[in-house]
């Protein structure tokens, strides 16, 4: 009951929102209406801000066959042929006048839902975030479900309010409210346990593990120099049945002192466990005109990135700092290389290290053709890899085009045996109006965990933002 009670809290809040974002809309129209004004009235509407909006919706069909247990040596197991489809929508505005304030109320709503068996499911859906902004002067209010970036929790999505103001250079943001992850990370359908008594479990197991009704709270505070110097200081704090999930402190500041230079550092302070979860510096140098160039600091500590209640945090792997730099040069016939190389020290005086050489060709000037190839080196302990990529885009006329991808993974170890993994992909795109676009793609591979797998992919994209109402500005 405490689940039920907690989902239709979640459910209810977004709804209000929705139903606020409605009225808003509405009375809009109403004011807008001819017999709804005065003939000598003043226009509701400036000229230069307009209402706009922006649609998408997406139709993705998916046609794949999986075997949900691994077959017994002597049988073999029943491969079902699965159709899922895959339907998500999008709607941001904007522009909208309201108590007097012009340009003062924006929104978004997207959501998605799925029909089909798939994850041991027949079908899924769900509010990805429902809001409704309010502006005046220096300050603003945001309600509904929304995203937030604290840190180094990375992002969150919350049902609930998040307001702020700026004053010349200082900005100042508050946040509140239940987490509200989104249903598709959490862990479902067949898992190889380790038995083969183990090898399924009931989906719907794993629904009762979900972490609604979590707290979160946060606050902000950014501030600029010009255009040369921007900083920013953070504080998030997120809470579920357990306990403290994050207490996390972080700081940012970027510099660009010339024009052919940017400066950045950023670091995030675990104060539960009272250690670094992640700290980064880096260098840009762009002042050259046929080179870039970049050097950087990179610590991550894995656990400290996980929720501290969670029992992953325990596995999340051993801290690691990192030291690289990158060079890309623009090479004569429209040709580019990339290289990158870092070097990797882990917990235990480990080494590892990173390396990538990138070509990148467009061979004629209107840009219809590109072609890729790269090389990959990743050494990490024990274990490392080599990754060879080719890749090619065809722009056969104005609205079709053509993609091929392919990529080959040799490991130095093998895994379940299998010392490679190779996966192919070839799709290919037409738009059939400058709203509307539609893909087919399909996908094969070979992997340690798959023999041979391969998936098929149809996509129907709707875009609308009418220049009628002034676009998106």
């Amino acid at each position: 009951m405490r689940r039920q009670r907690r989902e239709q809290r979640g459910w209810w809040s977004t709804a209000s929102v929705g139903a606020a974002a409605a009225f808003l809309m509405a009375s809009q129209a109403l004011a807008d209406a001819p017999e709804a004004r005065a003939p000598a009235a003043k226009a509701w509407k400036a000229p230069n801000q307009p209402t706009w909006f922006d649609a998408r919706a997406t139709l993705q069909v998916q046609a794949f066959q999986q075997a949900m247990l691994p077959g017994v040596p002597g049988m073999v197991a029943p491969i079902d042929l699965a159709l899922p489809i895959t339907a998500t929508g999008f709607l941001r505005f904007g522009g909208i006048d309201f108590l007097g304030n012009d340009d003062s109320v924006s929104g978004e709503v997207a959501l998605w839902g799925r029909l089909g068996p798939r994850d041991g499911l027949v079908g899924d859906g769900d509010l990805t975030t429902a809001w409704a902004q309010y502006r005046s002067g220096p300050w603003r209010v945001k309600l509904g479900r929304q995203v937030t970036w604290p840190g180094s929790a990375r992002y969150v999505r919350f049902d609930g309010v998040s307001g702020g103001a700026t004053f010349g250079f200082l900005d100042v943001d508050a946040y509140g409210g239940f987490v509200a992850l989104p249903r598709w990370s959490l862990p479902r359908g067949a898992w190889v346990l380790g038995s083969i008594g183990d090898a399924l479990e009931d989906p719907r197991l794993r629904e009762a593990q979900n972490r609604l009704g979590q707290f979160l709270l946060g606050v902000r505070v950014g501030a600029r120099a010009g255009s040369v110097v921007r900083g920013s200081l953070a504080f998030h704090e997120q809470h579920d049945a357990v306990g403290v999930a994050f207490r996390v402190l972080s700081a940012d500041v970027t510099s660009q002192p010339v024009d052919w230079l940017g400066l950045g550092a950023r670091a995030s302070f675990d104060v539960k466990s009272l250690g670094f979860s992640e700290a980064r510096l880096w260098a840009d140098l762009t002042g050259w005109r046929v080179a870039t160039a970049s050097v950087d600091y990179l610590y991550q500590s894995p656990s400290l990135l996980l929720p501290q209640t969670s029992v992953l945090a325990a596995f999340g792997g051993a801290s690691w700092h990192e030291l690289g730099t990158e060079l890309s040069v623009q090479l004569p016939w429209r040709l580019s290389v990339t290289g990158r190389a870092a070097g990797q020290l882990y917990d235990g005086d480990r080494p590892g290290g990173r390396g990538l050489a990138r070509v990148k060709w467009v061979p004629d000037l209107d840009s219809r053709w590109l072609v890729q190839a790269e090389v990959a080196r990743v050494l990490m302990g024990t274990q490392g890899y080599t990754q060879v990529r080719t890749s090619g885009r065809w722009r056969a006329t104005p609205t079709v085009a053509a993609t091929v991808d392919g990529a080959l993974y040799l490991y130095d170890i093998p895994i379940v045996g299998t010392r490679h993994s190779l996966t192919g992909i070839v799709s290919a795109e037409w738009a059939v109006r400058p709203w509307l676009r539609t893909l087919l793609s399909t996908t094969v591979m070979q992997t340690p965990f798959a023999a041979f797998e391969l998936q098929g992919l149809a996509r129907v994209v709707v875009e609308l933002e009418p220049s009628t109402t002034g676009g998106r500005p």
